[in-house]
């Protein structure tokens, strides 16, 4: 649980200047209220989990560190859609059996472009579908 003696508000602010980014950034990146981040910046609010969740992603930082100063993991950055695209063509190439690689990236990146209510109902019916045995592959 945070508190006031966390130093979360320290830790923000260095993790601010490593990234170069000013308050209103970091309003932009986590669409977090203006007054809000700056209670958090000066240590007048601790943020909620899910706030602090937020800001680690905006700055890619973990919670953990955040609230209490534990060494940071090395992260993978999550690969964009171009990086995909890329690596599934360098796959057919080597395997040129594989025409549905096209099909695959498309999928990835129609469904990235999908908000959370959409993500979960493609996941919802992709699993009705897996359930019945004409869509599963022979």
């Amino acid at each position: 649980m945070l508190d006031e003696n966390s130093g979360f508000d320290l830790r923000l602010m260095e993790k601010m200047a490593e990234r170069g980014l000013t308050q209103a950034d970091l309003c932009r990146h986590t669409e977090l209220a203006s007054s809000m981040i700056s209670h958090y910046c000066t240590g007048q609010r601790i943020p909620s989990v899910p706030v602090a969740v937020k800001i680690a992603k905006a700055l890619n930082t973990t919670v953990d560190y955040l609230a209490y100063g534990k060494p940071e993991k090395t992260r993978q950055p999550f690969p964009d859609a171009h990086t995909i695209a890329e690596k599934t063509k360098d796959y057919a190439l080597k395997h040129p059996e594989s025409e549905q690689i096209d099909d695959e990236a498309s999928l990835i990146n129609m469904f990235r472009s999908l908000n959370s209510e959409g993500k979960a109902k493609v996941i919802s019916y992709t699993k009705d579908m897996l359930s019945i045995d004409m869509y599963r592959p022979d």
